[in-house]
């Protein structure tokens, strides 16, 4: 992308356009592009099941859809460490801030 300038929406658990506090700040900010990193081995003894895999499966689907209606991209990445990925996506894309919203539970 180089765009230079972006924000990144790191989307988490929170895979909602609507009243998604992360990606408002994001957008008042100017260009976004948003970020979904799938690590399941930070989650510690929970490793999600073929039904939560199969929620995320379809719940990344309509989160690409709903960005891409607004002329952001979804990039999705599987990794052992969201850090190191989320690092290469602001180099890749020179990204100045990260957006995210708390995660809760």
């Amino acid at each position: 992308m180089s765009s230079g300038g972006c924000s990144i929406v790191w989307f988490r658990r929170d895979l909602r356009v609507e009243d998604n506090p992360a990606l408002a700040a994001g957008v008042r900010a100017g260009a976004v592009v948003g970020v979904f990193i799938w690590a399941p081995e930070e989650e510690g003894q929970y490793y999600p099941g073929r039904v939560s895999r199969w929620w995320l499966k379809n719940s990344l689907a309509h989160l690409d859809s709903s960005l891409r209606n607004l002329g952001t991209p979804l990039v999705t990445k599987r990794s052992t460490d969201s850090v190191s990925s989320l690092l290469e996506v602001v180099k890749s894309t020179g990204a100045t801030q990260i957006f995210f919203n708390h995660l809760y539970g």
